[in-house]
């Protein structure tokens, strides 16, 4: 008999936590999805201010120029050397990744120079020849 009693007031223990663990889990699951909703909207924000600009108002602070030589690790761009950072970023005149292989010798360029080092380039956009 006291067995029993003891099993009872278990399980009516365990059924108050479920209870209470259940409206935990409702909550732990609410917060989770907020914070994944946060954190998309944050990135796709994020994303989408630098995809939506148009190429022209991106390039206020670049320099025009046509590639007139390229070499292994740099190339001439009217005439002056200029070095390519790591992290470049290289772009078609659509806002496309390009592949640093497709330069070639009389592409139209628009390029900015890192401030701290004014003969590495870190960002370009290519137009090619047709």
């Amino acid at each position: 008999m006291m067995d029993d009693t003891r099993t009872v007031e278990k399980r009516k223990r365990l059924k108050r936590c479920s209870r209470i663990s259940g409206h935990s889990r409702l909550f732990v699951r609410a917060g989770m999805t907020l914070l994944a909703v946060t954190v998309l909207s944050v990135m796709s924000v994020g994303l989408t201010l630098a995809d939506d600009q148009a190429l022209p108002a991106m390039t206020i602070s670049y320099q025009n120029g046509t590639i007139t030589a390229i070499y292994e690790n740099t190339l001439d761009i009217d005439g002056r050397t200029y070095g390519l950072t790591p992290d470049v970023v290289m772009l078609d005149e659509h806002g496309d990744m390009l592949d640093p292989a497709r330069l070639m010798v009389s592409a139209e360029v628009k390029f900015h120079v890192k401030k701290e080092q004014s003969n590495k380039i870190d960002k370009m956009i290519v137009t090619l020849p047709k």
